[in-house]
């Protein structure tokens, strides 16, 4: 898992030089400038690739978090989509409605009207 992200590990790490990530920063006896017991034991890393590591973690978390942030846009963008196609749906039902009720107020009023028609010939001729 180390190699697949490029996370410096310290076991194994060879004298001289630092490998495992792409940074390969090469290092002496003197990096700690005098300092301490002499060489530097490979469990210490020193400020320099400490920041150069963290950097290059930041970068790899900032790009997931880019990719997650393009794939919440991408599922926004579908369910706005969703939603102007249930909304044409609904549209169209309502059109519909409409339409049918037009057509029954119509009916009705004909049939009430032919109705009246022929109930007064009826009343007026008998």
């Amino acid at each position: 898992m180390n190699e697949q992200h490029k996370i410096i590990s310290m076991n194994k790490s060879q004298p001289g030089k630092r490998s495992g990530s792409s940074l390969d920063i090469s290092y002496s006896s003197h990096d700690n400038n005098g300092r301490g017991d002499g060489k530097m034991n490979d469990k210490f890393v020193t400020r320099t690739e400490l920041e150069l590591s963290s950097e290059k973690l930041l970068r790899h978390i900032d790009e997931h978090f880019k990719q997650v942030d393009d794939h919440f846009n991408q599922l926004e963008k579908k369910m706005d989509a969703n939603k102007a196609d249930t909304d044409l749906k609904f549209e169209q039902v309502n059109t519909k409605f409409e339409k049918q009720k037009v057509w029954f107020y119509g009916t009705a009023i004909g049939i009430v009207t032919a109705t009246c028609t022929i109930v007064g010939f009826l009343i007026h001729y008998l």
